[in-house]
């Protein structure tokens, strides 16, 4: 019999399935973000990919609250057993819900939230927020304590182009093809005549791996908190990237 391997002492939790594609492509990112000369020097991770959560945006809008903070709950201390030091919610709407979740449990998880807009304070220039629905109307950048230093830098979509942008997002999340949801995100830019966007929704990060696929003048600017998390690993897991938590 083996014997139990003891977890990883830099192991990321990543709560996935909110949609399936967009945390498969978020793990194969961590790992294309973090080089390794053998592969037992890469980042350890364990992906939590479960879809069988009630949809968030339906659950906001309809007062619907508890069975999903319930749910999140039970996947967060899921991946703390499994000796997650920090974990990340791949679902921007998600983080609504973080409210209704046990401090111990808050305080390990990396909030997209605050990195998106720490990213924007830092980097200055325009930028537009492309999420869903139940973002919007659950306020969750607007309640982050940084929404103040950020919000000079940013703008929201008209509610017939957040309306156009939700379905397109839902068609992504059923179908992954990203040509689309480009096409919409790169039209919403110029009609807002700002430098770049927001990927306020994470099955946004579909979009933004493909546009790194572009020639470097052909790529539209874009903050994407799940590249942001790979780029600051083993900082984040190891705590030395230090996160304030929001009120």
């Amino acid at each position: 019999m083996w014997d139990a391997v003891p977890a990883p002492s830099e192991l990321l939790g990543i709560v996935g399935g909110l949609g399936p594609l967009a945390s498969a492509e978020f793990l194969k990112t961590i790992y294309e973000e973090n080089p390794f000369e053998v592969e037992q020097s890469g980042p350890a991770c364990v992906l939590l990919s479960d879809p069988n959560v009630p949809d968030r945006t339906q659950a906001i809008i309809q007062g619907q609250e508890a069975l999903v903070a319930r749910w999140l709950e039970g996947a967060l201390m899921r991946l703390r057993d499994m000796g997650a030091r920090r974990m990340v919610i791949a679902c921007i709407t998600m983080h609504h819900f973080l409210e209704h979740i046990p401090a111990p449990l808050r305080d390990l998880t990396v909030s997209l939230v605050d990195l998106t807009l720490d990213e924007v304070s830092a980097e200055g220039k325009r930028w537009l927020i492309l999420s869903s629905q139940g973002t919007r109307a659950a306020r969750v950048f607007e309640r982050s304590e940084r929404w103040r230093a950020a919000e000079p830098h940013l703008t929201w979509t008209s509610p017939a182009e957040q309306v156009e942008l939700h379905d397109a997002i839902y068609r992504l999340k059923r179908h992954g093809d990203v040509t689309e949801a480009a096409v919409l995100c790169e039209r919403l830019v110029r009609a807002h005549g700002v430098d770049g966007f927001i990927a306020g929704c994470t099955e946004l990060h579909l979009v933004t791996r493909y546009m790194r696929t572009r020639p470097p003048q052909e790529r539209l600017r874009n903050i994407d908190p799940l590249y942001l998390v790979a780029n600051r690993m083993p900082a984040l897991v190891t705590h030395r990237y230090a996160l304030k938590r929001s009120a």
